[in-house]
């Protein structure tokens, strides 16, 4: 449990899988849980090839960041142990003059694959470059075949050889990466920025010891799209082989989509702080990242009335299944019967949800509103609903309805706006909003599990 860390408030996260992909809008607190998953453990004694974290690396305090943590943050974790039911539980949380748990917890080696850890030597400068006439070469470390393999199979290009050169100039040092493809050898500094990040994390992830725990901040920058994929692959082989956890930031759907579903978190923030999602489905993942642009699922209605009232439902109960999906008002309940054939046929992500008054059929994807007849009458003769809008616009839904004797209940949302003297689409949405209050969102539950499993 994390508490008092940039916004983040009672927010609970499980690892349910040895590689997880943290996942959401920029701002939504991806780094910060990922930077806070490294403080859970010390450092081995005596080891030097790893760094030991704490929560002032990642949290700086400063005169222009005088409180990115509250004064009682706490981090609540909970490790795995050989007995699986029982769990160890420890709390870091701040002290007055230091934070407290640090020297409780377990050891492991913990390494931090951030944007810094590879930077193209051009950009760098450093002694291979701005020295580079007065430098001398030392020893020459060699890759293994699988990393060579790897490497090569993940960029999509044949390399003839790949190793790490020592460079020395006076009493500096450095290590460069040369390889050889097509005849002709070249090292970082005439080297593509994704090529290198990769050479660079995937050495890491071979040479340090099993069972490390890895944290990747957006491992797919400078990747192309068949490289992300190739390099999500990868990361589940390393963690099979070498027993490695990995959790790794992404704003990538092709990442998201190569891994299992029990990988995926997805942190959505609001004025409440931040909430984790977990095990979604990469299309919903692609739709929350997409604004809504690319919908997970495509859900066919009647007519604008049905699909107002579903949207409140769905707005009520899940906000980020509402961004996920794109509803479509179509006709009559046999028009939506065609209308999902017609979606699935185009290979499309699809349901139907149609009035009340109609039987449901999940073997075809057709569901229904709850209640028994069609949403006008549902809500329009709902008692709350009435009560709203005699107090909001001074009208009798019974009377006005009563006036228009010969009316389809197609048209009384038209018939009641004109009365009350507002936009048909406003008076839909305060009448949906109303009923779906009313009645709970309980009373559609089933239908959006529905709605979620089809994603």
């Amino acid at each position: 449990m994390i508490h008092g860390f940039r916004g983040i408030c009672e927010m609970t996260i499980t690892f349910e899988s040895p590689i997880t992909a943290i996942t959401g809008l920029n701002g939504a607190g991806k780094s910060s849980v990922a930077q806070i998953s490294l403080c859970a453990y010390k450092k081995p004694f005596k080891e030097k090839n790893c760094n030991r974290y704490y929560v002032r690396d990642f949290f700086p305090v400063s005169v222009v960041d005088p409180s990115p943590i509250s004064d009682d943050a706490r981090v609540a974790y909970r490790y795995e142990t050989e007995h699986p039911l029982q769990p160890q539980d420890l709390t870091v949380s701040r002290a007055t003059t230091e934070w407290s748990g640090y020297k409780r917890q377990p050891e492991r080696r913990a390494y931090y694959v951030g944007f810094t850890v590879y930077i193209p030597k051009v950009e760098r400068r450093d002694l291979s470059i701005y020295r580079a006439s007065g430098i001398t070469l030392g020893g020459r470390r060699e890759i293994p075949d699988n990393v060579k393999k790897f490497f090569a199979s993940i960029v999509g290009s044949a390399y003839d050889d790949v190793s790490f050169q020592d460079v020395k100039h006076k009493l500096q040092s450095a290590e460069i990466g040369i390889v050889s493809r097509f005849g002709h050898n070249y090292s970082e500094n005439n080297m593509g920025f994704g090529e290198g990040r990769i050479l660079y994390t995937i050495d890491m992830l071979e040479s340090s010891p099993e069972k490390s725990l890895f944290v990747l901040e957006e491992p797919e920058t400078s990747l192309h799209e068949n490289a992300q994929h190739a390099f999500s692959k990868y990361l589940l082989d390393v963690c099979n082989r070498r027993g490695h956890q990995i959790i790794l930031t992404t704003h990538s759907p092709t990442i998201v989509q190569a891994l299992p579903q029990e990988s995926s978190k997805l942190l959505v923030r609001d004025r409440d702080g931040v909430t984790c999602y977990s095990g979604l489905s990469s299309a919903r993942v692609r739709a929350a990242l997409s604004g809504g642009r690319q919908a997970a699922l495509d859900i066919v209605v009647e007519d604008d009335f049905a699909k107002c009232v579903l949207q409140e439902a769905i707005r009520k109960s899940d906000r980020t299944l509402l961004q996920s999906v794109a509803i479509h008002p179509i006709g009559s309940a046999d028009d939506v019967r065609d209308g999902v054939e017609i979606l699935k046929k185009m290979g499309k992500k699809c349901v139907g949800v149609r009035d009340g008054d109609k039987n449901a059929d999940a073997a075809q994807k057709l569901f229904k509103l709850p209640g028994s007849s069609p949403p006008e009458k549902e809500v329009f003769l709902n008692k709350q609903v009435q009560d709203a809008l005699r107090s909001r616009y001074s009208i009798e839904v019974c009377d006005v309805l009563a006036a228009n004797p010969d009316s389809d209940h197609h048209d009384w949302v038209e018939i009641l706006s004109r009365e009350a003297m507002t936009d048909p689409a406003h008076l839909s949405a305060v009448a949906a909003d109303t009923y779906v209050t009313g009645i709970g969102v309980g009373s559609f539950v089933d239908l959006i599990d529905e709605l979620k499993r089809s994603c």
